[in-house]
C-alpha cells in the first residue's frame, strides 16, 4: 500500500511534460495555501478570546434596545 505522497509522485511521473507544465501553477497555489494554513495560529478553544470586549460600543447600542426595535417592526409589511 502506498502513502499519499508516493501515489502523488507516481501520478506526476506518469504525466507528460506538457501536462506537468499545465498542472504546475495549480500545485504551486495549493502549496502556498497549505503553508498559509499551517502558519495560522490554532484556536485555543478558550472563550472569550483575549480581544473580546476590548472596544466600547457605539450609540445607539442595538443590544440595549433590541426589544423596542423588534416590537416596532412586528406586523409591518416587508415591502
Amino acid at each position: 500500500m502506498r502513502t499519499p505522497k508516493e501515489e502523488l509522485h507516481a501520478l506526476i511521473d506518469s504525466l507528460s511534460d506538457s501536462a506537468a507544465a499545465d498542472l504546475l501553477p495549480e500545485l504551486r497555489l495549493l502549496k502556498l495555501q497549505a503553508e498559509a494554513g499551517a502558519e495560522r495560529p490554532q484556536p485555543s478553544g478558550a472563550w472569550p478570546p483575549a480581544w473580546f470586549g476590548s472596544i466600547e460600543g457605539s450609540r445607539p447600542d442595538l443590544s440595549e434596545n433590541h426589544e423596542d426595535i423588534l416590537q416596532a417592526e412586528l406586523g409591518r409589511n416587508s415591502r
